[in-house]
């Protein structure tokens, strides 16, 4: 029996790599602000959200901070993708340019894609907080309580009675603010949104500064995969422009024939003539 012939797969264009920019520290401080603007509203909506530790239902409260975490994630993967998309797309532009023989200025190079550009940019707004997170891992003890106040009972029936007061007075010597609490508190910061999934945050407090650093590097980590992965949204996006065009094409075609086959009402069709072509008889006197 005869078999039909397979036709050979089109094979798939390899596009060229992508142009890189050449000098994009001018790039730096556009990106670091805007990574600074989502990161203060992390810490704003950290703020907010402290209040789920009065949820007792532990599911209810860590189902709503990780939806949090993930929204605050994906806010960054998003203006990663954004700003990679813009950079290959501008990438693109400028080697077509350049192949033209067009002078590119200093301000189109920095424009273009580079991955350097967007880790110089995490780094300006993460690496002091990151570095300030792996010192409170490295330093984290467990929690130990002591007593620091007196229960109010005592003192307003025994306060000026010093034979009770004296043996006591050790108790009511507060501990002094070290680096170290200074420290936790602007790490804490950054990472609130986390501390929500522990239940008892104070007595779990070495646990919390010991995974400081991996969710420090959860923001950063995500607009560079956003930012890596923007030259394939931005070939999806041609891609797409591409179709929609040949889409727009191929229906004026359509409706340019439909015109030429209808045509005008009065127009003679298939060798007919019009009324007012055909020869009028003349009349008889």
């Amino acid at each position: 029996m005869a078999t039909k012939a397979t036709k050979p797969a089109k094979a798939k264009k390899k596009r060229a790599p992508l142009r890189r920019a050449n000098n994009w520290k001018s790039e730096i401080p556009g990106i670091a602000g805007k990574l600074l603007l989502i990161t203060v509203a992390v810490i704003v909506l950290g703020l907010m959200f402290s209040a789920l530790q009065m949820v007792k239902n532990a599911l209810l409260r860590d189902g709503l901070s990780l939806l949090i975490v993930s929204g605050m994630a994906m806010l960054f993967y998003s203006e990663g993708l954004n700003k990679g998309a813009r950079d290959a797309s501008e990438s693109r532009q400028l080697a077509k340019l350049e192949k033209s023989g067009i002078a590119i200025e200093a301000r189109e190079d920095a424009a273009c894609y580079h991955p350097l550009k967007a880790l110089c940019g995490c780094a300006a707004v993460f690496i002091l907080p990151l570095l300030c997170a792996v010192f409170l891992a490295l330093t984290a003890e467990e929690y130990t309580y002591s007593l620091q106040d007196l229960p109010t009972w005592l003192t307003n029936s025994y306060g000026s009675r010093q034979d009770v007061m004296a043996p006591l007075s050790a108790y009511m010597q507060s501990a002094g603010t070290s680096i170290v609490d200074w420290v936790r508190v602007f790490v804490r910061l950054f990472v609130l949104l986390f501390v929500n999934l522990f239940e008892d945050p104070q007595r779990m407090s070495a646990a919390i500064d010991r995974i400081a650093p991996l969710c420090m590097l959860l923001y950063p980590a995500a607009y560079m995969i956003g930012y890596l992965r923007g030259p394939a949204a931005n070939d999806k996006m041609e891609t797409q422009k591409r179709k929609a065009k040949k889409v727009a094409v191929r229906k004026q075609k359509k409706s340019s024939l439909a015109a030429e086959l209808v045509g005008d009402a009065n127009a003679p069709h298939y060798g007919h003539q019009r009324e007012s072509d055909k020869p009028k008889k003349k009349e008889l006197i």
